[in-house]
């Protein structure tokens, strides 16, 4: 009988959409839970019998999609985060682009004498989300779209596995620092949530169950703060619907950090209200990330070499 305790979670990108590459080297993922399953779909024969039975059942299209939480520690997740940002580590630093990647993720359960395999191929990033609080570790979440699946009882031919790193996990305590937000000064947080979507859709095509790809849509970034409120300065970019930016850097030691920077926000929302006694008054906000000319990009990540 599987144990979830033992469960383990390889990825590795491919070369070529919904294939695994020959004797494939799977990176072992961290993480605290996961969600990814096959997608199934089926439709009922409307067939009319003189018994009044069904007829049959028929499987008409088959994907996989789920989700893949964690606690953010450095350089764990940084090949899943080129999927995310459709880009490529460029001097450290990652920007949203256009170049699509794909993965080939495989789950094995530990079941004894005969481990079991899911594999889950052409497997794209379809969103991440990023959260931070007071007295918390950081934590988030991949939601990836896959093509294709399928279940085995042996490893892949010649596949081997690297495992994960061991570097400490990041809190938003001493490892969240360098705030910044044009406009307003001194910003005091006691919790950011950062989400990262692709928009991504499968493209089914006749004659095959599995999807033939996978198609692209916006990079929407979007969040939300709660903000001390101290002065007039943040709520008044909310007013009076003005741009601002917002950076912030993640990271445990100076050689092991991200500084996450949204070079143009603009707030969709923001609450003041007195909720009761003998607590501080918050801001409540929601923003979006909007194209920033001078980075060229929605969002940039920069982690220390």
């Amino acid at each position: 009988m599987a144990d979830s305790s033992q469960t383990r979670v390889a990825i590795i990108p491919e070369v070529t959409f919904g294939t695994t590459p020959a004797t494939p080297v799977f990176v072992n993922q961290r993480f605290v839970s996961e969600s990814l399953n096959a997608n199934i779909e089926t439709v009922v024969s409307n067939e009319i019998r003189p018994d009044r039975n069904v007829a049959d059942i028929i499987q008409v299209a088959q994907s996989a999609s789920g989700g893949l939480d964690f606690e953010l520690s450095y350089g764990s997740f940084d090949t899943i985060l080129e999927g995310l940002f459709f880009s490529t580590w460029s001097s450290n630093v990652l920007k949203n682009g256009v170049t699509a990647k794909s993965f080939t993720i495989e789950k094995t359960f530990e079941t004894g004498a005969t481990d079991q395999f899911h594999r889950f191929t052409g497997a794209m990033v379809n969103s991440m989300t990023l959260n931070m609080a007071t007295s918390a570790i950081v934590t988030g979440s991949f939601d990836f779209l896959a093509a294709g699946f399928s279940a085995g009882t042996s490893i892949i031919s010649g596949a081997t596995y690297t495992g994960a790193n061991t570097n400490d996990v990041i809190n938003a305590a001493a490892s969240f620092a360098s705030l910044a937000i044009t406009g307003v000064t001194s910003p005091q947080l006691t919790a950011l949530d950062l989400t990262i979507t692709n928009n991504l859709s499968l493209q089914q095509v006749l004659g095959s169950l599995n999807s033939r790809g996978v198609t692209s849509g916006r990079c929407q970034v979007t969040g939300n703060m709660t903000v001390y409120f101290e002065n007039a300065e943040i709520y008044a970019l909310f007013l009076a619907a003005s741009s601002t930016d917002l950076t912030f850097k993640l990271g445990g030691s100076s050689s092991k950090n991200y500084v996450f920077v949204i070079p143009k926000i603009k707030f969709n929302s923001a609450t003041v209200v007195a909720g009761g006694n003998d607590q501080p008054l918050l801001v409540q906000l929601a923003f979006t990330g909007l194209y920033g000319a001078s980075d060229a990009a929605s969002i940039k990540v920069t982690r220390t070499a």
